[in-house]
Order: structure tokens, then C-alpha cells, then sequence
């Protein structure tokens, strides 16, 4: 799988965000509202909210991610839940970047990445790194792909014919 990282050493990448939408940190009581968003954009990967609860609390509560949920006029439409690792300095954006389907392409997700980005770096983690992952398939994979090297990430070495195979394509669905 490729993995794509952000240098947090280095400044952040400047990216138009949405200014309409309001992203809050999301507290222990609330995590059922983080996991109803993972239930609808990991469509059948995720059957419930209460996994996300049972699996996010133990790292919330120790202070060790912080979950944030996007709300465009009241209505949560997408979220993403940083995680530190104190002995590697990095930081893991623990299964990316969500955004509910009929508001994608608004720059929500580019305002979630760097609200977790930021997040990771103002608690001194050197790198930043994530997964993509879906459990649509591959063409979801590329577009998570193109979103986060879009978004100042770079494939970690080992990975680059990947990137090579990203960059490359002539698929406009991607862009």
C-alpha cells in the first residue's frame, strides 16, 4: 500500500480552504458522531458507530488523537482524527481524510487536512503520514491518492513507481 507524508519540520502548505464550514474538536461525547460520518464513507467497511467509539475513546482520552468534524451550517459533513506516536515524532492521520459524498469537491477535506496537519505539528511531531485506503476500491484509492499529493504530501520512499503510476494518468476523474 502507499503511504504519503508530510515534513511537519517544514511550513505548512498554503491551500485555499472552505471558509463556510466550522471545524471543531470532537470530545469523548460526541465520537458517535464522528462514526455515523465513517459509516456513510466507509460504506460497509464501517457497520456502526459505536466501533469508531470503542476504538477512537482509549487514544482520546490519553491524549493522543483528537478527532475534528466539519459542520457546513450545522450539518457534520466530514472529519479526520490525527494521532500522535511520541517515540517516532509522527504523525498518523488515522484513516484519513472524510468528507460525506454530496459535499466533496468544496475543499472540505483540504480544510480537515490542514486543521490535522496543524494539529500535528503544533504538538511536535516531525512527519505526518497516511494510508489511503477505501473499501470502494481502487479508482477511490487513486482519488485519496491525487487529494493528499494535491495537498503537499509526498510518496514515502520505496513508493515511487507508484507515484510515478498516479501523476501519469490521463484519468480527468482524478484531478
Amino acid at each position: 500500500m502507499t503511504k504519503i507524508v508530510w515534513n511537519l519540520k517544514k511550513p505548512l502548505p498554503k491551500k485555499l480552504t472552505n471558509r463556510k464550514i466550522v471545524v471543531k474538536p470532537v470530545p469523548e461525547k460526541q465520537l458517535r458522531e464522528l462514526g455515523k460520518i465513517l459509516v456513510i464513507t466507509w460504506s460497509g467497511f464501517i457497520k456502526n458507530p459505536e466501533v469508531t467509539e470503542t476504538r477512537v475513546r482509549p487514544y482520546l482520552t490519553a491524549g493522543l488523537e483528537q478527532p475534528f468534524i466539519a459542520y457546513l451550517e450545522n450539518k457534520p459533513v466530514g472529519c479526520v482524527s490525527p494521532r500522535l506516536n511520541n517515540q517516532s515524532k509522527t504523525g498518523i492521520l488515522n484513516g484519513g481524510v472524510h468528507v460525506l459524498p454530496e459535499y466533496r469537491r468544496q475543499r472540505i477535506g483540504t480544510t480537515l487536512l490542514q486543521i490535522a496537519l496543524k494539529w500535528l505539528k503544533d504538538h511536535n511531531m516531525k512527519t505526518a503520514e497516511v494510508t489511503p485506503f477505501n473499501p470502494e476500491g481502487a479508482s477511490a484509492v487513486q482519488r485519496a491518492t491525487v487529494f493528499y499529493l494535491a495537498n503537499g504530501g509526498k510518496i514515502s520512499e520505496g513508493n515511487q513507481t507508484e507515484e510515478a503510476l498516479i501523476l501519469n494518468r490521463k484519468d480527468k476523474k482524478l484531478v
